[in-house]
């Protein structure tokens, strides 16, 4: 991991960081992308009051389905909420997901759907409906292996 400085402007109300030009050039930054930011101050005990938890610490996150199910059935993919997202390799990066019919060979889409391989899941557990739970544990985060767990409503 490199460590840059970037530059903090307030535009109507809203706080923005500036990227230096040859940072956004070397990583091919552009509009609309997203990174990662990690905001440090040299006193810990003002770092510790920033988050409750820090995101490193978790192994696990827990989701209901949404109302829109449509789709997710149609294409055989799950929904991840955008509040979840960061628990999972950056877009398009491929992580294994242990389920009850085998791993997975999967990754998140820039738009927050897990999608490639998920065909014979959803055939076994039939349509998932809302309000359904999802709960995904991280097994081994150098080797990208999380497993996950499904709950239909009403079991």
């Amino acid at each position: 991991m490199k460590k840059i400085r970037v530059h903090i402007s307030e535009i109507k109300n809203n706080l923005y960081a500036k990227i230096p030009n040859v940072v956004a050039d070397i990583f091919k930054i552009q509009n609309g992308d997203d990174i990662e930011i990690s905001i440090y101050q040299k006193n810990s005990v003002d770092q510790e009051k920033l988050w409750d938890v820090h995101p490193e610490d978790i192994n696990s996150i827990t989701f209901n389905i949404q109302k829109e199910v449509h789709s997710m059935n149609m294409y055989n993919r799950i929904y991840i909420p955008e509040s979840h997202r960061f628990f999972f390799p950056v877009s398009d990066r491929e992580f294994i997901l242990i389920t009850d019919i085998g791993n997975v060979k999967t990754s998140l889409t820039t738009n927050g759907y897990l999608s490639k391989g998920l065909r014979q899941w959803f055939s076994l557990h039939g349509p998932i409906m809302p309000d359904d739970e999802i709960t995904i544990n991280l097994i081994d985060e150098e080797n990208n292996f999380y497993e996950m767990f499904y709950f239909k409503k009403g079991r």
